[in-house]
């Protein structure tokens, strides 16, 4: 049933915005609040419809493929529609000033699968840099996924080392968990897309052995390189569509 609302022109809006109500009640109540005022009552009240009765028990690890089921539906909206449907995305994500990761992630693959697709001239680009032009956004990055893929510091360093060795060898840039966590990857999308296509490959594999450090994936570091991989224009690589 989630599949084919997904892939539905009429249901897409409320499911996804379905998926980023809150469980907290002073939260969803300041998120009905956003939507009522930019889409109407019944936006709000067949978005936490979806929630109730088919969203709560989704698998984490499912959200964000499901939402990207969502996007080619979502493009076939009037302009005028998605313009107010990605503002009232954005007012939900900000109500409690508290970003989460899954917000932030999903909050970045509307921007590359909606809006970018929207004005593709103003995004297209060709990438020419190379990896050690980057070296610092590159950390930060590495630095992102091993703090929110690891529940202490030193397993985040080890699986930190492993994707800057695999990337930077020769560079002894320390590990540092970004004080504002996800958000610090605002600074490093356009630098990072800016790459020519054999430095991305490599920064994608050195990702994937910062991930499977530990033989594991979680669910942070499954939509953390979905959406690195989104936003840098680059395939998904094999583990995460085996995860």
């Amino acid at each position: 049933a989630l599949q084919q609302m997904a892939r539905d022109r009429e249901w897409v809006m409320p499911l996804l915005i379905g998926l980023l109500l809150s469980d907290a009640d002073p939260v969803l109540a300041n998120q009905r609040c956003e939507i009522v005022s930019r889409m109407g009552e019944g936006m709000a009240d067949t978005a936490q419809a979806l929630r109730r009765e088919h969203l709560a028990g989704l698998h984490p690890m499912l959200r964000l493929p499901l939402a990207s089921l969502a996007f080619p539906a979502l493009r076939q909206r009037p302009r005028p529609q998605l313009d107010t449907f990605l503002d009232t995305v954005f007012a939900m994500v900000n109500t409690d000033r508290d970003v989460s990761l899954f917000e932030y992630c999903l909050g970045r693959l509307l921007q590359v699968h909606v809006r970018e697709a929207l004005e593709p001239a103003r995004h297209v680009r060709f990438g020419r840099r190379k990896l050690d032009q980057v070296r610092q956004h590159i950390a930060t990055l590495l630095a992102v996924v091993a703090q929110h893929g690891h529940g202490d510091a030193m397993a985040a360093q080890q699986a930190y080392l492993a994707g800057l060795q695999r990337v930077l060898p020769r560079d002894h840039l320390s590990f540092a968990a970004p004080a504002d966590g996800v958000q610090a990857l605002d600074a490093v999308w356009e630098p990072l897309d800016l790459l020519e296509p054999a430095g991305k490959e490599l920064l994608v594999e050195a990702l994937t052995a910062a991930i499977s450090h530990d033989n594991r994936v979680s669910v942070a570091e499954a939509e953390l390189l979905r959406t690195i991989c989104a936003a840098l224009h680059c395939p998904l690589p094999p583990m995460l569509e085996k995860a």
